[in-house]
């Protein structure tokens, strides 16, 4: 009963606060500003997530990545960068709100291109996602589709790379520079 009233809350909260977004079609080599968004389960996946952000190009472009922890503290493993935040459920209100300056640091950031990593419905990241000034959000999680601008649709749930790289074979064909190549 208390997850039904959290969720109306929440939906009420995304209806009245989502804004108007400038959607622009851009391939994954063409982003300048990407953001990252993820969920940290374990050390394992912050290992992971962390591996594929050390090496992504950084050639003229800046990322940002957004960890999220389904849990009242973040993990010691988690180690904060200056371009890499962890965040919890302290961090929102109890229907799913942001309440940090980090998080609204995230959402006002117009990333050319936003990539959301997440496998699973949470109520904390589809704020973010819905409140984001992102030019161009693409993810795997069909339950966030309503929020996405490009939903890669598959049965199975991708890794972080397989999905790195879906994402930028789809966009090189939406583009047209697929056939450039």
């Amino acid at each position: 009963m208390l997850n039904f009233i959290k969720s109306l809350f929440l939906r009420r909260f995304i209806s009245k606060s989502s804004i108007v977004r400038e959607h622009v079609l851009t391939s994954l080599t063409d982003a300048k500003d990407v953001g990252l968004l993820c969920e940290i389960t374990d050390e394992q996946s912050y290992q992971e997530i962390m591996s594929l952000f050390l090496k992504l190009p950084r050639r003229g472009r800046t990322y940002w990545l957004m960890g999220y922890v389904n849990d009242k503290a973040v993990p010691f493993y988690c180690i904060q960068q200056l371009t890499a935040d962890f965040i919890c459920n302290k961090e929102f209100n109890w229907y799913g709100k942001p309440l940090k300056i980090q998080i609204f640091d995230f959402i006002s950031k117009e990333f050319d291109m936003l990539i959301d990593f997440t496998n699973r419905e949470l109520p904390a990241v589809q704020s973010i996602l819905s409140l984001s000034h992102a030019k161009f959000i693409v993810g795997a999680n069909k339950k966030n589709d309503q929020f996405y601008d490009l939903l890669i649709d598959s049965e199975e749930i991708f890794s972080p790379f397989s999905l790195l790289q879906q994402i930028h074979d789809y966009t090189l064909k939406l583009t047209g520079q697929h056939d450039k190549r």
